[in-house]
Order: C-alpha cells, then structure tokens, then sequence
C-alpha cells in the first residue's frame, strides 16, 4: 500500500516557488471534491449566466446594427433596456458566484487542515456550516470594501481639485495602488481566522506590507495561469458567437438550424462562465498559501501552537 504524502500546512514560511508547488499539489490531491462541490454551487448559476451571457452579446450586436443605418428610437430604446437587463444580471450572478466560490474554497482548505482525514469523506452537509459562515464573511468584506472605495475616491476627487498638477495626481494613484495590494490576503484572514473584520484588516495589513513582493507575484502568476485557462473555454464561445452573427446576417440556415445553433452556442456560454469559475481556484489557493507564509513569518502562528499544546505530547 502506497504510503500517504505528508498534509499541505496552510501555516508555513515558503519560498515562492514552494507556495506554487503548495497551491498545485493542493488542487493534484483533491480535485475530486474540488470538482465536485464547485459543479454542485456553481454550475445552476451557470445556467444562468449562460442565458445573459448571450442575451447580452445579441443585444450588444443588434444594437450595433440599428446603429448603423435608419433606426426607430422606441426599438434602440428597447434594445438599451434589454442590454442594461442582462449586463445586470450578469453581474449580480457573477458577483453571487465569486462570493460563493471564494467560501466554498476557503472552507475546503481549512477543513483539510483540521481534520486528520483531510477531505476524504467530507460532504455537503458537513461543509454546510462553515460554508454559510464563509458567506456571510465575504459579503461582509464586500460591503466594507466598497465603503472604502468610496471614501478614497472622495479623497482623490478633493485632491484633484484643491492640487491640478497631473505628477501629484499620478503619484497618490501610484499610493492608492501600493496600498490596495494587502487587501488581497483580507478575505484569507478573515476566513480562516475567528476576529473581527476591522481586526482582520488590520492584520491584512500588518501582514500585506511585510510581504508585500510576494502577494503581487503570487497575484500576477496565478492571475496569468487563470486568463490561460479563462481563454481556453472563452474562444469556442466567441467563434461560436461570431459565426452565428455571420449567420444572421446572411440570413444562413434554415429556422431549425438556427435554433439548434443558439442552443450549442448557450451550451458554450456555460462552459465559458464554469471555466472562469474553475480557473479563479488558483488564485483563490495562491493567496491562501501566501497568507499562510505571512501569518508564519510575522507571527510565529505554528510555533505558538506547538508551545500550547507541548503538555499533550
């Protein structure tokens, strides 16, 4: 029997190709139950996305049509309607998904370092509370968040106006972008650990800036392995799409051929936003081995828990 590998400890001072390698080796160990719990939240979303997906893409086309030629300003009116419709539906089910993805990850991984098990025989059921609290969380981080994008920009809006030179303006953009990076480890810290969420941003950032160079690259690499994979399923989709709007305008196919058409281009439309799930995972882990390197570097996190439970040795 084949001995089992050693657990991926979330909290460990990594190299920044053994953050890659943690972050890989975590996907290679379970993917099963990372496809299958992501199929089960994220594919009825799917489904959705899918129909706005290319009820916005029609749209965006047909408008572009009426556009160039004589055109009824009720039907242009309509057409704007419609477009508005599915761009909001889109968004607001890309934002559920995000949200629900980012849980649905943070929760795999923390299960997988509590229990001696790992995943092995964890179900829905068993994911369910520490799911819905991971939701919760991340909404909460949302909200907070946009609080504090409006209060910056209210700040950038008085500097612009009180300061018009443009090198002082570019550099407090430059500022605002240094200090935005920490925030990529917020949602790690808040998820994995049971604090309040202005604790959780202040240690986001106590951390972020101690190991700042390490969340951009592990940002920039695995954000680059994810558009990879999000134009992998994104191309069949737009050629798909492309040719049915050559289609239209040829006024190709008969009525049957057309509906069967629309039907395979929706079925791409699904894979395409399933695909742009699946490739976030990467980042989703990355940034969760990288908040597990910060916590362990600054604040001696497995060292400290050695020390407490040295009388249950």
């Amino acid at each position: 029997m084949e001995a089992q590998k050693p657990k991926i400890a979330l909290y460990v001072q990594r190299s920044f190709g053994e953050k890659l390698t943690a972050t890989f080796d975590f996907i290679k160990e379970n993917w099963k139950p990372l496809m299958k719990f992501t199929t089960y939240l994220m594919l009825p979303l799917c489904l959705l996305q899918g129909l706005s997906l290319n009820g916005l893409m029609s749209g965006t086309m047909a408008l572009g049509d009426m556009t160039g030629g004589s055109f009824d300003s009720s039907v242009v009116g309509a057409s704007i309607m419609a477009l508005v419709t599915y761009y909001s539906l889109y968004a607001v089910l890309y934002l559920l998904g995000t949200v629900m993805l980012t849980s649905l990850v943070y929760a795999l991984v923390r299960t997988y370092n509590e229990r001696e098990e790992r995943l092995e025989g964890v179900t829905l059921g068993m994911l369910k509370p520490l799911l819905f609290r991971n939701v919760r969380r991340v909404f909460l981080i949302m909200i907070v968040g946009v609080l504090l994008v409006l209060f910056v920009g209210l700040i950038v809006g008085f500097i612009a106006t009180v300061i018009p030179f443009m090198a002082i303006a570019f550099l407090f953009v430059l500022l605002v972008v240094v200090v935005s990076v920490p925030l990529a480890i917020w949602a790690p810290v808040y998820l994995f650990e049971d604090i309040y969420i202005i604790d959780a941003l202040k240690k986001a950032y106590r951390l972020g800036f101690a190991t700042w160079g390490g969340i951009v690259l592990i940002s920039i690499v695995m954000g680059f392995i994810a558009a990879i994979l999000q134009g992998v399923t994104m191309i069949p989709w737009y050629i798909g799409t492309i040719v049915k709007y050559i289609f239209a305008m040829t006024d190709a196919g008969g009525g049957a051929t057309v509906s069967a058409y629309s039907f395979v281009l929706y079925l791409l439309a699904v894979v395409q936003a399933f695909g742009v799930y699946m490739s976030m995972i990467f980042s989703l882990l990355g940034l969760a081995y990288q908040y597990g390197h910060a916590s362990e570097k600054i604040d001696y996190v497995m060292v400290e828990s050695d020390i407490d439970n040295f009388d249950k040795l």
